[in-house]
């Protein structure tokens, strides 16, 4: 996925590319617009928008993953523990039954349930290594600081994402002439 982020000094003009971006023929997979976090700005509402709800929800950048690493973390946990804990409960149980072992049998379970409970402790084990593998994974990126700059400065920020295999519409975002256009590598 292709992700960039366009800057701009209004709101209206973040509407502005939104509409135009209705019409562009490329699919963009995901548009956020991103307030302002000055003090001095007041706070908008999200229920403001255009007639008929055509806008988006305005977001503040903590609420976006890409820029709030316990929201990222916890994404990644999640989407880790899907291949994670099956692997643990497959494991779990052949090494069960690989081994004999009778770990259980003193509580009063028979054998037959060993490779089960087995199965269960290694879908644990594996749960809980998703959480160590979701924090292993360090994003600082000097342009996300940047970003944060710009944030802080007051200016408008619009998150655009598209597949690999399509382009971003850059005759539509030239025509509201933004601040400044940002090229994130999501690696």
């Amino acid at each position: 996925m292709a992700i960039c982020i366009l800057v701009f000094d209004q709101e209206e003009k973040t509407l502005q590319l939104w509409k135009n971006l209705q019409q562009a023929s490329p699919k963009i997979n995901k548009f956020q617009i991103i307030e302002p976090n000055s003090q001095n700005q007041p706070d908008s509402n999200n229920e403001k928008s255009t007639p008929n709800n055509e806008s988006p929800k305005k977001l503040k950048i903590h609420e976006i993953a890409l820029f709030n690493p316990k929201i990222s973390r916890k994404e990644r946990q999640r989407k880790m523990s899907r291949w994670l804990m099956p692997f643990g409960f497959i494991s779990g149980l052949t090494f069960a039954g690989m081994t004999d072992l009778s770990t259980f049998s003193s509580f009063g379970f028979g054998t037959t349930s060993e490779p089960i409970f087995g199965g269960i402790l290694g879908m644990i084990a594996g749960w809980i290594g998703s959480f160590f593998a979701a924090r292993s994974i360090n994003n600082n990126k000097d342009d996300l600081k940047s970003i944060l700059k710009r944030n802080e400065e007051g200016l408008w920020l619009v998150l655009l994402e598209t597949s690999l295999e399509s382009q971003l519409p850059w005759p539509s975002i030239n025509e509201i002439q933004p601040l400044e256009v940002i090229n994130l590598n999501p690696n």
